[in-house]
Parts: C-alpha cells; structure tokens; sequence
C-alpha cells in the first residue's frame, strides 16, 4: 500500500479513538452531574410531610402577644368544651392512623369508637325501616295504628282483671283457713291492769271463751261490753296469734262521794258515778248537788251545774294539799250550795270553815293553819269569806 493511505488509517482510528474517549467523558460529567444534583440536603429542599427545623426560632411581636394570651386563665366551661371537642377530633384520627400503622398503641379506643358509630348507624336504619313499616300500614289500613292501641290497652285491662282474681282468691282461701284451722282457738285471756274489778268479771264482760275462733268476734263489740262497767276507762283488745288474747284496761278512781238517800255513792275526778253501795269509804262527802235522783246511776255522769262546782272543789283541795297535805286531809265534808261560799268541814277539828269562792285560795290556807293552831281546842266557825285586803279574816265560836 502507498505510504500516504496508511496515514489516513492511522488518522481515522485515531479520530475515532478520541471521540470515544470524550463520549465516555461528556457521560462521566453527566453522571457527576445528576449525582450532585440529587444529593438530599435539608437546607436547600423543601420535605412534604415535615416541618422544616430553623437553627434559631424567629419570634415576631404578634407571636409574642398570643403567648401571652394563652397563658392567661380559660375558665372551667371553656376548658371542659375544648376538652370535648379535641375528643371529637381526635378520634377520627386514630382511625385513619390505624389504617396505615401497625402495632399502634391506642387500637382499643379506636375498635371502641367504630362500635358506637356502627351501633348508631343500624340505629338509625332500624327506624328508618319501622317508619316505612308504619307508613305501608297506614297507608293499607288508617285506623290500624288506633286498633294496636286499643288491643294493647284491652291486654293490659285483661291482665289487671286476673291479678285482683287471684288476689281475691287468696284472701278468701286465707280467711276459709283462719277460721276452720284448730291452730287458732283461744286458749288463754289475759286482763292487764285492773286492780278495783276481778278478771272474772272482765272476761265475762267481754263474752269471750276458750276453745274459739280468735278471729269469730270484734275488738269494737268487746270493748263496748266492758265498758258496762263504770269503773273502767279505757279499754284495748290485742290479738296475739295464735292463741292469745290480751285485754289492756285504765280504772277509774273514785275521790268524792255524794250521799243518795240511805246510800253513799262513789264518783271520780271527771264527775263520773262508779258505784252506788251501802259502805261509807274513807273519802270526802260533797252535799246540796243539783244533779236530780234519776241520773244518778252507774256510768252516768253529774249534771252540768255540778261538773262546774266539782271543778271548784278540785282547785280547793289543790290548794289544801300544801305543807303535806294536811289541811286536805282533815276535810270531811264539803258543801256545794252557793259557789260564792263553799263551806268545808273539819270534823277532827270540829270546825267549819266559809271559804268564799276560789280566789287567793293560797292566802286562805294560811289563815286556816293559823287559826288552826290558836284554836285548836276550841269549836266554831273560820270566815275566810270576806274581802281580805280590806278586812281581817275571823274566828267565831261556838257557844
């Protein structure tokens, strides 16, 4: 070959040779470049999803004025809707976190929440479907709506009726049972509280036996039955099942006694006669009473007048029973004729005594002791009936 076509060959690989070499370097630079470009720098890029961190907060002065707000005091109403709200807030949000996180730590709260919310959900189909159930029957039937009401009502009436039934039937079968069965027979009466009348004549009073019903008589009849008796007050009947029967009575006492003919009749505190007999006892002796011979019986009262006197005669002998009772005790007699002047009587003493009516009746009980003791021996009559501030109680014996 010519040397001339050799030094073109030699020319051409060479060319070729050098643009291969600087293909591989324009790469090279373009590699570098893209390298540099993608190097990741926190500076310089902006990262979605992240907050980018500042070396140094900058501060401005709205900042600062909202700080200051937020430290102030929020009332406690303020803080319980706010705290509401967040909870509002912040439960949804668990339940997006929980979609895209794994072993997330409040997944209980979040199964909790989606329950109320599905529970609510079916709520509300299930009264969506029972309003469109009551539609379609209104619209079929109008008065169907009326015909469950009244259906549900006649139900309700039935099932009342039933329950009295069986009530009722229980009742009668106990009572059937209380008065047929042995187990409730009496078998013992007790009197309490009587000391002037005997048991006997208690229990005869009251008509009850052993060996019956406790339940075959009233308390009311039988406490009427011995009340008959003048004696007795008050009278209370107990049932105490199974057998026994208790009879609680209050007696009256008899304090004064008025004289009936050839007989002496006993009357209590409250104008009561209690008994009429021929045995004088140990108690002062009220004469000139007004009540007429026809009301005096046992268990009758004194007439009105007298109730009136007898209240006076209390009120003297309250009085008398000063310094133990002294004065009380030596009164025998006390006449009730003029209620301006009652006269009493110390038959120990042989004296009478004008008391006048009931007033400065303690005055009075003073002159009587003193005369008392200056005349003691002496019989006559004490005038305690006159105006004591103006005139000086007397002493008149008796010739």
């Amino acid at each position: 070959m010519p040397r001339r076509t050799k030094e073109r060959e030699t020319r051409r690989k060479s060319k070729k040779n050098n643009n291969k070499i600087n293909k591989n370097n324009i790469k090279q630079d373009n590699v570098d470049e893209t390298n540099k470009n993608n190097k990741f720098s926190f500076d310089e890029e902006i990262v979605i999803g992240l907050r980018r961190i500042d070396d140094e907060p900058k501060t401005n002065d709205k900042a600062k004025k909202v700080q200051k707000q937020s430290k102030k005091k929020v009332p406690k109403s303020r803080k319980k809707s706010k705290e509401k709200n967040a909870k509002h807030i912040d439960e949804p949000e668990l339940i997006i976190k929980s979609k895209y996180m794994e072993n997330y730590e409040n997944i209980d709260r979040v199964d909790n929440y989606t329950k109320n919310s599905f529970n609510k959900k079916n709520r509300k189909k299930t009264s969506k479907t029972y309003k469109a159930k009551i539609k379609k029957e209104i619209e079929q039937d109008p008065k169907a709506i009326k015909k469950k009401e009244l259906s549900r009502k006649r139900r309700k009436f039935v099932f009342k009726i039933f329950k009295i039934i069986v009530l009722i039937g229980i009742i009668i079968a106990g009572i059937i049972f209380a008065l047929l069965s042995p187990i409730f027979n009496v078998k013992e009466i007790r009197v309490i509280g009587n000391s002037k009348i005997s048991t006997d004549t208690i229990i005869s009073l009251s008509g009850l036996k052993s060996e019956h019903n406790i339940f075959d008589f009233k308390t009311s009849n039988v406490v009427d039955a011995i009340k008959q008796n003048a004696y007795v007050d008050t009278v209370d009947v107990q049932r105490k099942l199974p057998d026994i029967i208790n009879i609680n009575i209050v007696e009256r006492v008899a304090t004064y006694i008025l004289k009936f003919g050839n007989a002496y009749v006993y009357i209590n505190n409250q104008g009561y006669i209690l008994e009429i007999t021929n045995k004088e006892a140990n108690y002062p002796i009220i004469t000139n009473y007004e009540t007429p011979e026809e009301q005096i019986k046992e268990g009758n009262r004194l007439c009105s007048e007298d109730l009136e006197k007898l209240n006076d005669v209390l009120k003297i002998m309250e009085a008398a029973s000063v310094n133990n009772g002294e004065i009380k005790k030596l009164i025998t007699q006390i006449n009730i004729e003029n209620k301006s002047n009652y006269i009493l009587t110390l038959q120990k003493e042989k004296k009478q005594v004008y008391i006048g009516d009931t007033t400065n009746l303690s005055t009075k009980m003073l002159w009587i002791d003193k005369f008392l003791e200056e005349e003691k021996d002496n019989e006559g009559i004490i005038f305690l009936n006159i105006d004591l501030n103006n005139v000086q109680p007397y002493f008149r014996e008796k010739v």
